[in-house]
Formats: C-alpha cells, sequence, structure tokens
C-alpha cells in the first residue's frame, strides 16, 4: 500500500538542516572568516519525538503480536515501522501472548495512532499515521487481532 513518495525521517531532517545552513549563508553574505553570529536555533521538529513514540508503541505491539503467532499482525507493524525508517524489535518470539492480550493490544496501539494523528504538525504524517490507525481497526474488525 502506497502513499506517496517517502522520504526518511533522517532525510528530511538532514535536507532541513542543509536548508538551513544554506539560507543562513545566503543571509550573512560573504564569509570573511570570523565567528559566526550567534541567532537563535531553530527550534527541534516536534514530530521527531512523536515518530519515536509511535515507533516504540508498533515495536510492542509488534512483539505481542509475533509472541503470540500472529505473524500477519506482527508484519503489518513491521511495514509500518519501516514506513516511518524505524526498525523492528529484535530478538526470537517465545509464544507467551494470549490471543485476548493481542486484541487489547491492537486497540490500544490503534487509538494512539489515531491519537498521534491528530497530534501530528505536518499533514503528510498525520495521513500515514491514521492510514495506520485504520489499517490496525480493519484488522480487529476482520477478528485478525
Amino acid at each position: 500500500m502506497s502513499v506517496g513518495p517517502r522520504l526518511p525521517r533522517r532525510a528530511a531532517i538532514g535536507l532541513a538542516a542543509a536548508g538551513l545552513a544554506a539560507g543562513a549563508s545566503a543571509v550573512a553574505g560573504c564569509d570573511d572568516g570570523s565567528a559566526p553570529a550567534s541567532g537563535p536555533t531553530p527550534a527541534a521538529d516536534p514530530d521527531v519525538a512523536l515518530v519515536d513514540e509511535v515507533m516504540r508503541h508498533l515495536r510492542v505491539a509488534e512483539r505481542v503480536a509475533r509472541s503470540a503467532g500472529e505473524d500477519d499482525l506482527a508484519a503489518l507493524h513491521r511495514a509500518h515501522l519501516e514506513a516511518l525508517d524505524g526498525t523492528a524489535s529484535t530478538g526470537g518470539a517465545q509464544r507467551t501472548s494470549a490471543p485476548g492480550v493481542v486484541r487489547t493490544q491492537e486497540q490500544k496501539l490503534r487509538t494512539q495512532l489515531a491519537s498521534a494523528a491528530l497530534a501530528a504538525e505536518s499533514g503528510a504524517l498525520a495521513r500515514l499515521l491514521a492510514s495506520m490507525s485504520a489499517a490496525v481497526a480493519q484488522q480487529l474488525a476482520k477478528g485478525t487481532a
């Protein structure tokens, strides 16, 4: 399922930083070798912390699904982590989670993703998170979780 061109988070942050540096050089004019003037530091992207939080929730859900033998759900969460430029949890899973635990975790994740979509500053990120929430809701409706 493609949601349009995907730009990894690290690349987006790097491009933003490069753009800020280029803009600062253009505004400053010629470089005379003196120390750069100190100015206000650009604010950090508020979505970075949000994405990190969402990735933590996805990793937990992926581990719970994997430990219950719910391979399709675990694959869904790995795909969502990949879309956010993250990685899945490592290590083998022992089958310890009961199906009821998986369903509860998936319901919690759906709510967390929907809340994160509302909190996102970036429209593209908000759409991605909302589609992730919808995908989890679809799995819940199908009875997969």
